[in-house]
C-alpha cells in the first residue's frame, strides 16, 4: 500500500490516475536534482502539455500533498505552477486563486 493510498479521495480520477500524478511529481523532483531551475522548467513543460483542468488540479494537489508528507518545500514549488495551470484552465476560480496569492504575500 502506497503512503498515499490512505483514505484520501480520489477525487473523480481512477485509482491509476491518482498514483500516475504522485509519480510525475516524484519524477520532477528526482529528475532536478535538488535543482530549483530545472524543478521550475520540468514543471512548467509538464504542465503546459496539460490540457484538463481537473487534471493539472489533481497534480498540484498531489504535489501539495507530497510537500506535506515529505516536509520539503520544493514539492510546493511543483504545486504552484500546476496550481496556475489549473487556474488557467479554469478549474481554479479567479477568487480562489486570488486568495491565494494574497494569503501566500501575507494580506
Amino acid at each position: 500500500m502506497s503512503e498515499y493510498e490512505g483514505d484520501y479521495p480520489y477525487n473523480g480520477q481512477s485509482k491509476a490516475e491518482y498514483f500516475k500524478n504522485f509519480k510525475r511529481v516524484s519524477d520532477i523532483i528526482t529528475k532536478a536534482n535538488g535543482d530549483l531551475d530545472k524543478i521550475i522548467s520540468l514543471s512548467k513543460t509538464q504542465a503546459n502539455k496539460i490540457t484538463d483542468e481537473y487534471k493539472a488540479i489533481n497534480r498540484a494537489k498531489a504535489a501539495k500533498q507530497m510537500a506535506l508528507t515529505e516536509n520539503d518545500p520544493l514539492y510546493l514549488e511543483v504545486f504552484e505552477i500546476f496550481f496556475q495551470r489549473a487556474y488557467e484552465l479554469g478549474s481554479v476560480t479567479k477568487q480562489d486563486y486570488r486568495e491565494y496569492r494574497l494569503a501566500k504575500l501575507g494580506i
